[in-house]
């Protein structure tokens, strides 16, 4: 599957689904989803939001700045599932678009990092994290 900027937007009356990634949380311990395919297709036809868990692949650390760390997000666009629900949803005459917000996607800490952050033990590593810094 090859994914390609949207040139023109969808005419009135054309049929679209639209996969809107909102959001990336950063949870301490998750399995990734098996199958993005499944997950998009039981959303689509429960017409409600759904989730996919994948890992960070660490890019490289800090450029310019010294406090950032470039990661990938491992999308797996590439899943056998998902490219059939894709090619299903176009012979039913649909455009399947995937669509990210335009100032980015926010990241934020799942319950479960913030959790293990304010525990004795998350609170421990910081503390060792602060005393490697200085």
């Amino acid at each position: 599957m090859q994914l390609n900027r949207v040139k023109e937007m969808p005419k009135k009356g054309e049929k679209v689904i639209i996969l809107e990634l909102t959001d990336i949380q950063l949870h301490s311990n998750v399995l990734p989803t098996e199958s993005i395919g499944n997950a998009v297709q039981r959303s689509i036809k429960n017409k409600k939001p759904g989730r996919i868990f994948s890992t960070l692949n660490k890019i490289r650390e800090s450029g310019t700045d010294q406090n950032s760390i470039v990661f990938e997000v491992a999308l797996a666009v590439n899943d056998p599932k998902l490219k059939q629900v894709v090619q299903d949803y176009q012979q039913q005459g649909y455009r399947v678009l995937i669509q990210k917000p335009k100032a980015g996607l926010p990241i934020y800490l799942g319950k479960d990092a913030e959790e293990f952050i304010n525990s004795t033990r998350g609170r421990r590593i910081l503390r060792k994290i602060r005393k490697d810094k200085e």
